[in-house]
């Protein structure tokens, strides 16, 4: 299977994904009236999801390039697959453990470096933005939507 054949199937997988969700989001019911319900984050991840994946397929439809359309089979993307695998397990289990901040910091810090190559790997910057964005979304969620996200072992947060 060449990468345009992949780029497709999952592109088509993802857009079915994000369409299930989103209906599933349709039934959660609020005991609380308020403006954000607990229906508003599905919603809107389930509509992030559609929206790449409709765009990765256009993209993926409309590339015809050499390279993308032969078959190619690589070590390293198999590798890369399995230990986002990993890291995603791991992070489901820390998750209750350390809270929402320590797991999603050292969960996206891993992934950046699964996902690079020696050639841009910046750790300092992978380590800056691995505690910065977690931090911008746990204090959004707590504090701008009045939401609950597990503190963990930052209890003091």
């Amino acid at each position: 299977m060449n990468n345009k054949q992949k780029d497709v199937i999952s592109s088509i997988v993802f857009l079915l994904f994000g369409i299930g969700l989103y209906i599933a989001s349709l039934s959660v019911t609020s005991i609380i009236k308020n403006d954000v319900g607990p229906a508003f984050m599905p919603k809107i991840v389930a509509a992030a999801i559609m929206i790449l994946a409709a765009t990765k397929l256009i993209f993926a439809l409309k590339n015809n390039c050499e390279g993308y359309v032969t078959k190619k089979e690589d070590d390293e993307d198999k590798k890369g697959g399995m230990l986002t695998i990993v890291a995603l397990l791991l992070y489901v289990i820390l998750f209750d453990v350390l809270g929402f901040i320590l797991s999603t910091v050292l969960y996206l810090f891993a992934q950046f470096m699964i996902l690079s190559n020696n050639g841009n790997r910046k750790g300092v910057l992978f380590g800056i933005l691995a505690i910065i964005v977690p931090l911008i979304i746990y204090f959004m969620f707590v504090y701008g939507f009045d939401l609950i996200l597990p503190s963990g072992v930052l209890g003091f947060i």
